[in-house]
């Protein structure tokens, strides 16, 4: 029998960013294999957010590389002015590794078939009615085919974030990143948006998700990163992080939770 651990399909290796003189991560390194969900949890201002986007160089790292199965992304390659071969290299990226923000970031003046269709046609290069198609079907699978034509304005904010989902698939990543999509929302409407992530989840998608919503990392994640002032100070199985908390700091940071069981303290009982 073969003991080798399997190759992780996304990797930070000593991920570092700086603001100027403030430093935001600090030699981050995160492993994520095929099928992971991986919760990333801490507080306001401890670089989950930071971390994330730099994970698709949306934020480019002022150190550090980014590893996609086989292909790897230097810090130092996106430094200073890029070559037209590591701008196709970073629009590859970004393809790969689809993202959902806060604040849904649809076209206002499109659709949400419109929205959902735009990549697909104008990156993927595929034919309309095959975007069309695909777009449909996707709006189909987060609950919103009956509102393909309404723009996002008519449309509330869980609603307009599964389109934004929606649209990130169309573009069929690899792996998925979901930056805090349910704190721009009412509270009645967040369980729509968790409904549809654990769905995928129950897919096997490749998820990395910052969230607080520390219920959700109990019940779907596989694995949960704490993190404060730019570095991961705990990480493992939501049994050992959440359940089984080392530091002062993650223990303070989960007694601010209740749980949907109305359990004081972290949210995970104990």
């Amino acid at each position: 029998m073969n003991g080798a651990l399997p190759t992780p399909l996304l990797q930070a290796s000593g991920i570092t960013k700086n603001f100027g003189a403030v430093t935001a991560l600090r030699s981050v390194d995160l492993s994520a294999g095929r099928g992971d969900v991986m919760a990333i949890i801490g507080p306001s201002g401890s670089g989950k957010s930071t971390l994330l986007r730099c994970l698709n160089f949306l934020e480019k790292p002022t150190a550090g590389a980014v590893i996609l199965g086989n292909d790897r992304f230097e810090a130092q390659e996106f430094s200073r002015r890029i070559s037209w071969g590591a701008r196709s290299r970073l629009i590859s990226l970004r393809r790969r590794v689809g993202m959902v923000f806060q604040n849904f970031n649809l076209w206002p003046h499109r659709t949400a078939l419109g929205n959902v269709m735009e990549g697909p046609l104008q990156v993927l290069r595929i034919s309309r009615p095959e975007a069309e198609a695909r777009a449909k079907d996707l709006l189909a699978s987060v609950g919103l085919a009956e509102r393909a034509h309404h723009y996002p304005s008519e449309l509330s904010g869980g609603q307009r974030q599964r389109v934004a989902i929606a649209r990130m698939l169309a573009m069929e990543p690899e792996v998925l990143l979901f930056d805090e999509p349910t704190s721009a929302l009412d509270p009645e409407l967040v369980g729509e948006v968790l409904g549809v992530m654990r769905s995928l989840a129950k897919e096997g998608r490749t998820m990395l998700v910052v969230t607080h919503e520390i219920a959700f990392a109990r019940d779907v994640a596989t694995k949960v990163v704490f993190m404060t002032d730019g570095v991961i100070r705990e990480e493992g199985s939501p049994e050992d992080v959440l359940r089984g908390a080392k530091s002062d700091a993650l223990r303070s940071f989960l007694s601010r939770f209740h749980d949907d069981e109305g359990r004081a303290g972290n949210g995970v009982g104990g």
